[in-house]
């Protein structure tokens, strides 16, 4: 093998710098002169070119009946007046088709079957890849409208008591209370621990404590013969809120708390919402 002459490796160093970063370097520096050092010019084309390849994976990472799709981030909840543009998005690539579907597909009466295990499927391998997927965006996928994949993921979890990780429940965004009732029931009623509640529902254990201390304020509030709006006011929740929760009390049966009305030391401190609360 022969070797290389010090002219022949200059003649094709250029060549090698020939890429997507030199081009974005390039209008950095001429389209905001004086903006940008050279190192953080070099820095900032780094992080812009590492985003462009996640977006845009080689043909050869996908298999057939899968598909390139973005998710927000799951550890980046939403708050108020926060826009899309403003959060972390996450590119994921999903089933959309398996060997299975053609199958059950083949067989008489199977076909219900295959979209709701496939509304769950996507779900699901999105948030396996630290994204989660809305409503809307499971609607795009399946060419359904939003309320038939509501409505098969609350089947869905109806019917199994598994929690389906989108975005309204990961996030805590609109009105549902589905996460809410799943994991009060878990815990309080079939006693479950704290680490198997959060694992099972998607949550983490300190939502897990909230969502539980939530209903032992009101349930104690309630028990104390206190009104749902005199109970919205002591624990800092909305009306709305506090009547959700007395719902999901009647629902499941639970006896009354052993202090009502303050005995035995507790304080109205307690029902109160404090500042640490997610919500």
């Amino acid at each position: 093998m022969g070797r290389r002459s010090p002219q022949g490796h200059q003649a094709y160093d250029a060549s090698g710098r020939k890429t997507f970063k030199s081009a974005l370097c390039h209008l950095l520096q001429t389209e905001f002169p004086g903006s940008f050092g050279p190192q953080v010019t070099t820095l900032f084309a780094d992080q812009v070119n590492s985003l462009f390849e996640q977006f845009h994976p080689p043909g050869d990472r996908f298999k057939i009946g899968q598909v390139l799709w973005v998710g927000v981030a799951i550890d980046d909840p939403p708050t108020r007046s926060k826009r899309i543009e403003d959060t972390k998005l996450v590119p994921v690539v999903l089933d959309l088709v398996i060997g299975q579907d053609i199958e059950d597909m083949r067989a008489t009466g199977r076909r219900l079957k295959v979209r709701r295990d496939k509304i769950v499927r996507l779900f699901r391998q999105a948030h396996d890849q630290n994204a989660v997927l809305t409503l809307a965006d499971v609607s795009l996928l399946m060419n359904s409208d939003t309320g038939t994949v509501s409505r098969e993921v609350l089947k869905h979890e109806k019917e199994t008591g598994e929690t389906v990780p989108r975005r309204g429940t990961v996030h805590d965004l609109g009105p549902s209370v589905t996460h809410k009732s799943i994991i009060c029931y878990k815990c309080l009623v079939e006693r479950k621990p704290t680490s198997q509640v959060a694992q099972e529902t998607f949550h983490s254990p300190r939502e897990v404590e909230y969502y539980v201390q939530c209903f032992r304020r009101i349930q104690l509030c309630r028990d104390s013969g206190m009104s749902k709006e005199d109970i919205a006011l002591a624990t800092g929740h909305s009306v709305f809120l506090v009547q959700e929760y007395l719902d999901l009390m009647k629902e499941f049966g639970l006896p009354p708390l052993p202090n009502p009305a303050g005995k035995d030391g507790v304080t109205s401190g307690e029902v109160r919402k404090t500042s640490e609360d997610p919500e």
